[in-house]
């Protein structure tokens, strides 16, 4: 039975006056909202997500791992993009005989990276894999094959990201500086498809197939602080720990540097000292030892970890294949673990609709979000 309209039951309508004093106040309007966990699994962006753009499986740790803990202890919906399986790999794990796993490493980083998610992510955690092949270094063969990352077609791989990021929706993407912090081709690719979907992703014109727009607020670049990294590689050098990498010879021309300042002994703890040498070390210097890292002075923000340091330790141990790469910092003392793992830097490279003021300084990236 259809019901009637108001006034219609004795067939005449009231006046004006009349339906003023009987019809009861309208409640105050409010917002229809869905329940916080659909919010959460449609990728609202309320809380303010997190999306990471990384070259390998593993990237994600060592640079990251805290920064993923902390943002989902927080609540946040974080997404890691993996742009490549990591295939021109080294393979370090003891258990493995590297001849029968080179074939299939891919598939073996696979399972590293989705151990080093549940470690991280606790469940929470949204991976996605862009699927391109390990370029590998400039000049080798490898990177001269048509399938590998560093010879995508860029709008491609932009419109893969694009699409990610409209669907995910975050406040804030992570990923690298224009060199890819250290030279790699994949790194490299990776900070050209960030920025690059950071402007396509909000504007409506471009791969508008790809969903909704969505302006990021805020792009970040990894660092690595150089003052603070050649302090740890002064002090393991003083406890005798052997040193990952070239930084044997770099510690050597840092003592010549720190003489010609007049530091007769380079202390670790002397950050000004340090700050000299490091300059020092990076004038002119082509080798990649040499200039590694980003002065203190140009790093706007700083995240303390500490609280997710056993995540992350965790994290970089799931990675087992690549131990060349910081598998030296897993068997470290406790303290020196602690002084190299628990504060990760970021240099806020865009904000939108806004200027970055000279100096700015963050603890958090999502800070006057």
């Amino acid at each position: 039975m259809k019901a009637e309209p108001p006034g219609s039951g004795d067939g005449s309508a009231p006046s004006d006056l009349q339906a003023a004093e009987e019809m009861p106040e309208p409640p105050e309007p409010r917002l229809r909202r869905r329940p916080r966990s659909a919010d959460a699994e449609a990728g609202d962006d309320r809380a303010g997500g997190l999306l990471l753009v990384h070259a390998h499986p593993d990237d994600e740790s060592f640079s990251t791992g805290g920064l993923i803990a902390r943002s989902i202890a927080e609540g946040r919906r974080v997404d890691l993009v993996t742009c490549t399986g990591g295939e021109e790999g080294e393979i370090h794990d003891p258990d493995l005989d590297a001849d029968e796993a080179r074939p299939r490493l891919r598939e073996i980083r696979r399972e590293e990276l989705e151990c080093s998610v549940r470690v991280l992510g606790k469940g929470k955690l949204h991976l996605n894999l862009l699927g391109y092949r390990d370029s590998g270094m400039m000049g080798t063969p490898s990177n001269e094959r048509a399938d590998v990352f560093w010879r995508a077609d860029l709008d491609g791989a932009t419109g893969k990201l694009v699409k990610i990021i409209r669907d995910a929706r975050p406040a804030v993407m992570v990923s690298y500086d224009s060199n890819g912090n250290y030279g790699h081709p994949d790194h490299i690719n990776a900070y050209r498809i960030a920025t690059a979907a950071w402007d396509a992703a909000a504007d409506p014109k471009r791969y508008p197939e790809l969903g909704r727009p969505h302006e990021v607020a805020k792009l970040y670049e990894t660092a690595f602080n150089r003052e603070s990294f050649l302090g740890l590689m002064l002090e393991m050098n003083r406890r005798g720990l052997e040193l990952p990498w070239d930084f044997g010879e770099t510690l050597k021309k840092a003592e010549d540097a720190a003489a010609a300042y007049g530091f007769s002994d380079l202390n670790p703890t002397n950050v000004e000292a340090l700050r000299h040498v490091a300059e020092a070390l990076a004038e002119g210097q082509e080798e990649p030892g040499a200039a590694w890292g980003t002065p203190d002075a140009e790093i706007g923000a700083r995240i303390d970890v500490s609280a997710f340091l056993e995540q992350k330790h965790r994290s970089m141990g799931c990675h087992r294949t690549q131990r060349q790469d910081f598998g030296w910092l897993l068997g470290m003392p406790q303290d020196l673990l602690e002084r190299a793992l628990s504060i990760e830097y970021f240099v806020l490279s865009r904000w939108r609709n806004q200027e970055i003021p000279s100096g700015h300084r963050e603890d958090s990236l999502f800070a006057e979000l």
